[in-house]
């Protein structure tokens, strides 16, 4: 059976006027060269999932609005807004590195002193065990919690050319996208196609689906791929 988030996803507008599928780090593609609005853009992507996380409780509760986002909540933003919201965030987070971005452990670090601030009883924690990451995926999403998961980096020289298919749906069916490693993505769905389980993720606005088996498996037989790819596990 389908498992998703209860209710509607995050939406920005672009300048476009598409409709989003959850934030984009896109929205600083523009920066020159060595600035930091080109940082944002090329290593942003788990500032935007810790964004949209807070984004998606924050329009459930009026207990879960903090001041970075009391102005965004419950509203579909324009690109204009959802970059001053990123900003405020990316600022809370302390910044990315230009070489790695932010990694798991300190996204979970900055959502418990978050969570200790605001009075939630919300902790997190990087996941470390891979047997345990699907239920864990499958135990947030029925609390109606987004799930940050990471795919990881290649570290090592042999591996730099492998990475995991995103698909989207074309007239009923899933096609490949692309291929994606080093990257944050926002689960907010399982859904189960020919006997195998997809979860259903928001990447660069837009909705992807991602092979759970395909995942597993790269995560296991990659060099601290269990470290590197998970989830940030809320309970």
């Amino acid at each position: 059976m389908p498992l998703g988030l209860r209710r509607p996803y995050i939406q920005v507008k672009r300048n476009s006027g598409e409709l989003t599928y959850g934030g984009d780090q896109g929205f600083f593609k523009d920066g020159a060269k060595g600035s930091l609005d080109e940082r944002k853009n090329a290593m942003g992507c788990g500032v935007v999932a810790f964004s949209d996380l807070l984004l998606y409780l924050g329009n459930d509760s009026r207990e879960k609005v903090i001041p970075e986002n009391e102005s965004y909540v419950n509203r579909i933003n324009t690109q204009e807004a959802y970059r001053e919201y990123y900003n405020s965030i990316y600022h809370f987070l302390g910044g990315v590195s230009r070489k790695s971005g932010i990694s798991g452990v300190k996204l979970a670090a900055r959502f418990n002193r978050l969570a200790r601030r605001e009075g939630w009883k919300l902790r997190a924690r990087w996941g470390l065990s891979v047997g345990k990451l699907y239920s864990r995926v499958e135990e947030m999403l029925r609390r109606d919690i987004p799930v940050i998961l990471c795919i990881p980096m290649m570290l090592l020289k042999k591996d730099q050319g492998d990475g995991l298919t995103f698909y989207r749906e074309e007239e009923g069916k899933l096609a490949k996208a692309c291929t994606v490693s080093a990257h944050y993505v926002m689960v907010t769905g399982i859904i189960p196609k020919d006997g195998i389980s997809f979860f259903e993720i928001s990447s660069w606005g837009k909705k992807y689906y991602v092979n759970w088996k395909e995942y597993d498996s790269l995560v296991r037989t990659h060099f601290l791929g269990a470290f590197l790819g998970n989830i940030m596990y809320i309970k």
